[in-house]
């Protein structure tokens, strides 16, 4: 034997060991009868365990899946909205324009309905001093006509013409009616 095939051999005095059955099957039943005591006290347990986290990540894969059809759902009617953008704002401006000019009618209908108003109170304005000018210069024409009728009596009468009309009146009013 050569010096390798020693050092193979061991430094244990030169003797191989080899196990026996008996010292697997001790290790081997160990193992076994730990393996049974789990399996009979912590079997319920751990299969509860097992059992309750199966049922969570099921719910929340359900939970993820429903969260993700209704974020496809808002994405595609999101999506929806924004083709739909330019035909809403022209439908928005039609409906702005539509009220504008619905606006406007109404305002010039006030305006006008205003302006008749203004108009007939005007009329009535002026002809309410229309004739209170009339009055005043009917009023001024008949004042002047009396002032120059009393001037050209006073010039045309006569001191026998006063005493004349002085009789008539005096016997007309002895006179009974």
């Amino acid at each position: 034997m050569n010096e390798t095939a020693h050092e193979a051999t061991g430094a244990h005095g030169g003797a191989e060991h080899h196990p026996g059955i008996g010292t697997l099957l001790w290790p081997v039943l160990n193992f076994v009868l730990f393996v049974v005591l789990l399996v009979r006290f912590l079997g319920g347990p751990i299969r509860e365990f097992f059992r309750e986290r199966t049922e969570r990540l099921r719910q929340a894969l359900e939970a993820g899946a429903r969260a993700r059809r209704e974020a496809e759902a808002l994405r595609a009617e999101l999506a929806r909205d924004v083709e739909r953008l330019p035909e809403l704002c022209d439908r928005l401006r039609a409906d702005l324009r539509a009220t504008a000019e619905r606006e406007r009618d109404t305002l010039l209908t006030l305006a006008r309905e205003a302006a008749a108003r203004i108009r007939r109170d005007a009329e009535l304005v002026i002809r309410n001093e229309y004739a209170a000018a009339r009055e005043a210069l009917r009023a001024e024409v008949i004042e002047e006509a009396v002032r120059q009728a009393t001037v050209l009596l006073r010039e045309a009468i006569r001191p026998d013409d006063q005493e004349k009309f002085v009789r008539d009146f005096v016997a007309t009013a002895t006179v009974p009616s």
